[in-house]
């Protein structure tokens, strides 16, 4: 049981490093080109470790051809959004906002994939959209009264962004638990990242989007950011291997606190009482939720 939960807690850390690496390599290149070469950086990396420790029950066949393009796309719609939020927003406003993809993820898996929702999950959901509605309704009353109506519309647009960002991941993960049986819990990662960049790539090169490899510079935080996000689902992946996934999933669901309280005491946001409640709310639920 206690490697459960230490695998848990690493994968909440690997996931709260890898949002500060992402938001570092977005200012840098531009979320877009950023998202391109972390998700090649990624998917690469977790190709080996999927052949060495993943676990195939299912065949393959043609029937995941949709599910794959339907990842693809919801892949699509949350690490575009979620890159261009932290270029834009504080990572202790927008985390917690894009952190309610858990909400999403349960309707899905009740509506879609008919699983049942528990009490608990019933109470999470409510914490999680509390604290959104805390944090959307004083994140730009906030930004307006420090910086003036240019610095209210960028925390509108980070918010409205890491909001399409919860819709993306909250489709996103229950198909990739859909497609795990098939491809592997890590297998999976890769062919949604490859199909990511299938239907994302041609909407760049239409936008004629700078998609050059990054500047020797900028190669750590894209490189940290895509190793730590393959971390994070290694360490989950052998969590669950060895603990019952009600132990190690509220810990993983940790990611969110850990990295309001790394952009608080670390990069020095200093979010209003409001705004961290209402993150505190959010996490709360994420936890519950996961229970």
């Amino acid at each position: 049981m206690w490697f459960g939960i230490v695998m848990g807690l690493l994968a909440s850390a690997s996931w709260a490093a890898a949002n500060v690496f992402v938001q570092r390599s977005s200012r840098a290149l531009g979320p877009f080109r950023a998202l391109l070469w972390t998700q090649v950086a990624g998917g690469l990396a977790v190709v080996p470790l999927a052949v060495m420790l993943d676990v195939r029950v299912e065949p393959i066949d043609l029937r995941l051809v949709g599910w794959i393009a339907f990842a693809g796309l919801a892949s699509v719609v949350a690490y575009a959004t979620m890159f261009w939020s932290y270029e834009r927003g504080n990572l202790s406003v927008v985390v917690p906002v894009l952190s309610s993809w858990s909400v999403i993820a349960a309707a899905f898996s009740i509506v879609v994939l008919g699983q049942h929702l528990r009490k608990n999950q019933l109470a999470g959901a409510a914490l999680v959209a509390a604290g959104v509605v805390l944090v959307s309704r004083f994140a730009q009353r906030d930004a307006a009264g420090r910086s003036g109506a240019l610095e209210a519309r960028r925390s509108r647009a980070a918010l409205l962004t890491a909001a399409a960002a919860a819709v993306g991941f909250g489709l996103l993960i229950p198909v990739i638990d859909r497609l795990a049986p098939a491809l592997g819990r890590l297998g999976a990662i890769p062919v949604v990242f490859a199909a990511d960049l299938l239907l994302g790539l041609p909407l760049a090169l239409v936008r004629r989007i700078d998609l050059r490899p990054p500047p020797r510079a900028i190669w750590p935080a894209v490189l940290g950011g895509a190793l730590f996000e393959t971390a994070g689902f290694v360490w989950i992946s052998l969590g669950v291997s060895r603990a019952p996934v009600a132990i190690v999933s509220p810990l993983a669901g940790l990611a969110s606190a850990f990295t309001v309280v790394f952009a608080w005491i670390v990069l020095g946001e200093r979010p209003a009482p409001s705004l961290f409640a209402g993150a505190a709310l959010v996490c709360a639920g994420v936890v519950v939720l996961a229970l």
